[in-house]
């Protein structure tokens, strides 16, 4: 017996050091050389994490996947639960990907927008606002319809003027079935204002009905925070 015990003890040993990092993760990994978690509370030594899946240490792991028997599958049977439970792991985050995480961070939209008449040429005066969090656009995307529809001079975030030269920017570059609109542009908080310097030209694209007032939009998505901080 004693014997037995010892060579599932070596066999497991040898698991562990094929897959360091899941055996930590899965409490597999311990003892006095494992620093992992040391940072944020000694992790390593109080935490019963292992316990919640049935680990109590280094000594047990073998016996609790049945490694270092005479069962020619015992590696085939713990590598499908290390997957099984990395499956489940994946399969958590599509709901909460934030998990553990102190910073709840989600992709969100944000968006200003100023009434305009079709027909009738007008500068931009109210194209801006602010947003209810933290934002840090990645992408800007506007209604311009088609070119020569619209024109931007300034794209502002904050104090931060993203457009870098003296000329015009037609707003159809960023229509929504542009390519190439990746930017990457300053973090907006609730305290700063994202604005936007041009002007409608006053055309009126085919299909669209002259002296109607709409809205023209423009809209920033990128990483955001739950909550404003």
């Amino acid at each position: 017996m004693r014997k037995e015990k010892v060579e599932s003890n070596m066999n497991a040993a040898l698991l562990v050091q094929r897959d360091p990092a899941m055996a930590a993760i899965m409490g597999a990994m311990g003892g006095a050389s494992a620093d992992f978690g040391d940072e944020i509370g000694e992790f390593g030594d109080d935490s019963d994490f292992g316990d919640d899946f049935g680990f109590t240490g280094a000594d047990d792991f073998g016996d609790d996947f049945d490694f270092g028997t005479d069962s020619k599958g015992g590696d085939m049977v713990a590598a499908k639960r290390a997957l099984a439970f990395k499956r489940v792991q994946q399969r958590r985050a599509l709901i909460n990907p934030n998990a553990n995480s102190s910073l709840k961070v989600e992709r969100y939209t944000f968006s200003i927008s100023e009434n305009i008449t079709l027909g009738t040429a007008q500068a931009f005066a109210t194209l801006t606002g602010q947003p209810d969090v933290t934002i840090r656009p990645q992408r800007l995307t506007c209604n311009a319809p088609s070119p020569m529809f619209a024109f931007f001079q300034v794209i502002r975030m904050a104090n931060v003027n993203i457009t870098v030269g003296t000329g015009q920017e037609d707003a159809f570059n960023y229509n929504a079935n542009g390519v190439g609109q990746s930017l990457d542009m300053p973090t907006l908080n609730p305290a700063n204002r994202a604005t936007i310097l041009g002007n409608y030209t006053g055309f009126t694209p085919p299909g669209f009905i002259p002296a109607t007032v709409v809205p023209f939009t423009v809209t920033f998505k990128g990483p955001a925070t739950l909550v404003a901080q």
